[in-house]
C-alpha cells in the first residue's frame, strides 16, 4: 500500500526510471540467462575485449590505409594530386625514419590501446555492479546502523529525471569528451604531421559527433548514441593514421607503397 502511495507522488519520469531499478536503487537483473555478477562481469568483458581491442582497431586500420592508398594512388581526377602527396609524404615518411620517430608514434599507439583495456575493465564492472548510466560511482553510507542488512541498504546514485537528471547528464557529455580529448588531440597532431588537411576533417567530425553526443545525452541516455558513433569513428580512424605512419616509418622499404 504504502508502495502504491509513493509511486503515485512520482511523476511519469520518474516512475519510469524506478522501474528499472531495483530496491537497492541498481539496475534489474536481466531476464535472460544467469543473473551471477561473475557471469554477468565475464559476458561484458569479453564482448569490450573483442570490441576495442580487434574489432575498432582493425576498422580503424581499414580506414587508415584506404585513406593513404586513395590519397597516393587516386584515380582520374585525383592523380594530379596524388603525385605530390606521394612525394611529400615520401619526403616526411624519410624525415620520420631518419630521426627514429615511428617509435613515437607507436608508443602513443600502444598507450591508447592501455587505456582502452580500463575501459573495458570499468565497462565489465559496471555490467556486473549494475550500475547504470549516467552514474560513475555507487555510494552508500558507512553508518553501520543504516547500513544493515547490506543487501537491502540503498546505494546513492545520480539524479536521471528532471532538471537535475538533464544538468548531470549534460555534466556526463562534457567529461566524457574530457576524457577522450588528450589522446585524440595528440593523434590529431601526429597525423597532421603526414596526412595534413585530412585532420581537419577528422576534427569536424568528431566535433560534430560529440556535440550531438552531449546535447542527446541532456535529452535521456538512450540518444546519446547517434553522436557518440560519428565521434568514435573520428576519433578511432585517427589512432589508425598514426599506427600506418608508425609501421610505414619502422618498415621503411620493406612496405613498397
Amino acid at each position: 500500500m504504502a508502495r502504491t502511495q509513493e509511486k503515485d507522488l512520482l511523476t511519469e519520469e520518474q516512475a519510469a526510471d524506478m522501474a528499472d531499478r531495483d530496491p537497492r536503487g541498481l539496475q534489474k537483473t536481466k531476464k535472460d540467462g544467469p543473473h551471477d555478477e561473475a557471469h554477468t562481469v565475464a559476458k561484458a568483458q569479453a564482448m569490450y575485449l573483442k570490441m576495442l581491442h580487434v574489432v575498432v582497431p582493425l576498422i580503424s586500420q581499414a580506414c587508415a590505409w584506404g585513406t593513404y592508398l586513395l590519397l597516393a594512388y587516386g584515380p582520374g581526377p585525383l592523380s594530379t594530386f596524388s603525385a605530390a602527396f606521394r612525394a611529400q609524404s615520401a619526403a616526411k615518411f624519410a624525415f620520420l625514419r631518419d630521426y627514429d620517430l615511428g617509435w613515437v608514434y607507436l608508443a602513443v599507439w600502444i598507450t591508447a590501446q592501455a587505456r582502452a583495456r580500463l575501459v573495458v575493465n570499468a565497462n565489465a564492472m559496471r555490467a556486473g555492479a549494475r550500475v547504470g548510466r549516467p552514474d560513475q560511482h555507487a555510494y552508500i553510507t558507512m553508518d553501520v546502523a543504516a547500513a544493515k542488512p547490506e543487501e537491502s541498504a540503498p546505494f546513492v546514485l545520480m539524479a536521471n529525471t528532471g532538471a537535475a537528471g538533464r544538468f548531470n547528464r549534460a555534466q556526463r557529455g562534457v567529461f566524457n569528451t574530457d576524457e577522450g580529448m588528450p589522446l585524440f588531440l595528440a593523434n590529431l597532431v601526429l597525423s597532421g604531421c603526414v596526412f595534413g588537411p585530412v585532420v581537419v576533417a577528422l576534427a569536424l567530425l568528431a566535433g560534430f559527433g560529440r556535440i550531438k553526443f552531449a546535447l542527446g545525452y541532456t535529452e535521456g541516455t538512450d540518444k546519446r548514441t547517434a553522436g557518440f558513433l560519428p565521434a568514435l569513428v573520428a576519433e578511432t580512424w585517427a589512432a589508425g593514421l598514426v599506427l600506418l605512419i608508425a609501421i610505414k616509418s619502422l618498415a621503411g622499404d620493406r612496405i613498397p607503397f
